[in-house]
C-alpha cells in the first residue's frame, strides 16, 4: 500500500509503501534526502515526524538516535517505514541537485594492490553536478553498487572512483577481471549528504579506513581550489601497508593545505606508520574536540566507534560529526 510523504518546509512529496524504507522511497522518486551510510550508523538522515506514523524496523535504537529524540518524533529514515500518510520536517533542505541516471565511458583503470582507481568520462552533452564527498550508485548487471566520488566537482565531465576488490563483488570483480577501456557504465547520482561544512571555521579531522579516503580526497581537492586553509588532520587506516594507495599524492595535499597526515596499520607494525586503529590515534592525539569538526568514512564499526568516542569522551558536538560508512555487498 502506498502512502504520501510530505517534506516541510520544502513543500515536496513522494510515495512510500510498507516494503521500502522511507529514504529508499525518496531516492527512487528523485528526492535526495540527507543521508550517508544507509545503515543507521551515521545519523545523517535523522528527521522529525510532524504527523502520521513512521516507525523504526528494529526495537533497538542505534547510538545515533537517543530515546528522548525518538519520543520527540525523530526517526532515522533509512531504518524506518511508513504506516500512514506522514509529514516530515527537514529545515534547510531544498533538493538542489536532482538525482540523474547517466551513461559514462570507462577511460582508465589504475590498480594498486587490491584497489583500482577508475576514471569515468561523461558525454559532453550531459551536465553532472555534485558536492565533494557525495557518492553514486553504479548500475551493473541490473544491480546497484555504491561508490564515493573521489574527484573534484570542477573536473569537468569526468569522475574518479576508488574500487576495492571483493571476492564475488558484482562490480569490483568486473573492474579487476572483465571490464575494458571504452566499456559503457551507467550510474545514478549524486547521492548522500556527506560534504564539507563551509560555514564553519573549526579545525578538521578526516578519519577514514580503506577506500573511505575517496570522499576525503574529493573534499581536499575542492579545498585546494577554494583556497581553504582550515587546519586539518588526515587519519587514514588500513590493515596492512600494502592496502594503501595514492600515498604518493599525500605530499601534494600537505603542501597545498594546512594538513597533517597519519597512516595507521591495524594488524601490522612498520616504520612511518602508527600501529593501531584510527580510533586509538584519535583518542591519543586529540583530547578535546570542542573546536573541531570530524568527518569519518569507511568501515561502519569504525564510524560508529568514532562517533561514540568523539561525542561521549572527547567533547565533540553532535552537529560537528559527519560520516559516510561503507557496507560491502556480498555479491
Amino acid at each position: 500500500m502506498g502512502y504520501k510523504i510530505s517534506i516541510v518546509p520544502a513543500n515536496l512529496q513522494f510515495e512510500a509503501d510498507d516494503l521500502d524504507d522511507v529514504l529508499s522511497a525518496a531516492l527512487n522518486s528523485g528526492i535526495n534526502l540527507p543521508h550517508g551510510c544507509k545503515s543507521g550508523n551515521c545519523g545523517a538522515c535523522k528527521c522529525k515526524v510532524i504527523s502520521g506514523e513512521i516507525n523504526h524496523s528494529d526495537d533497538i535504537l542505534p547510538s545515533t538516535l537517543s530515546m528522548d529524540e525518538f519520543q520527540d518524533g525523530y526517526r532515522l529514515i533509512c531504518q524506518s517505514y511508513a504506516n500512514s500518510n506522514a509529514v516530515i520536517e527537514l529545515n534547510g533542505f531544498t533538493n538542489q541537485l536532482p538525482i540523474k541516471t547517466l551513461p559514462s565511458k570507462l577511460i582508465s583503470i589504475n590498480k594498486t594492490g587490491t584497489t583500482a582507481v577508475v576514471k569515468l568520462q561523461l558525454p559532453p552533452s550531459q551536465k553532472f553536478e555534485f558536492y565533494p564527498g557525495q557518492y553514486i550508485d553504479v548500475i551493473y548487471k541490473d544491480q546497484a553498487r555504491s561508490y564515493s566520488i573521489a574527484s573534484s566537482p570542477n573536473k569537468e565531465n569526468q569522475i574518479d572512483l576508488h574500487i576495492r576488490f571483493r571476492t564475488n563483488g558484482i562490480f569490483s570483480e568486473a573492474v579487476f577481471t572483465e571490464l575494458e577501456i571504452g566499456s559503457i557504465i551507467r550510474f545514478k547520482g549524486p547521492l548522500g549528504s556527506f560534504t564539507l561544512n563551509d560555514e564553519s571555521e573549526k579545525d578538521l579531522l578526516f578519519v577514514c579506513t580503506g577506500t573511505g579516503f575517496a570522499p576525503i580526497k574529493s573534499i581536499m581537492d575542492s579545498m585546494i581550489e577554494a583556497g581553504n586553509q582550515r587546519k586539518a588532520h588526515l587519519i587514514w587506516g588500513n590493515v596492512k601497508a600494502d592496502d594503501f594507495y595514492l600515498t604518493e599524492t599525500l605530499a601534494y595535499y600537505q603542501d597545498k593545505l594546512n594538513l597533517d597526515v597519519t597512516l595507521c596499520l591495524s594488524e601490522d607494525s612498520q616504520s612511518g606508520y602508527y600501529s593501531g586503529l584510527v580510533t586509538d590515534l584519535l583518542v591519543e592525539k586529540h583530547h578535546d574536540l570542542a573546536n573541531y569538526q570530524l568527518y569519518a568514512c569507511g568501515n561502519p564499526k569504525m564510524v560508529e566507534s568514532a562517533y561514540d568516542l568523539a561525542k561521549n569522551k572527547l567533547n565533540l558536538q553532535s552537529e560537528d560529526f559527519f560520516s559516510d560508512s561503507f557496507t560491502p555487498s556480498g555479491k
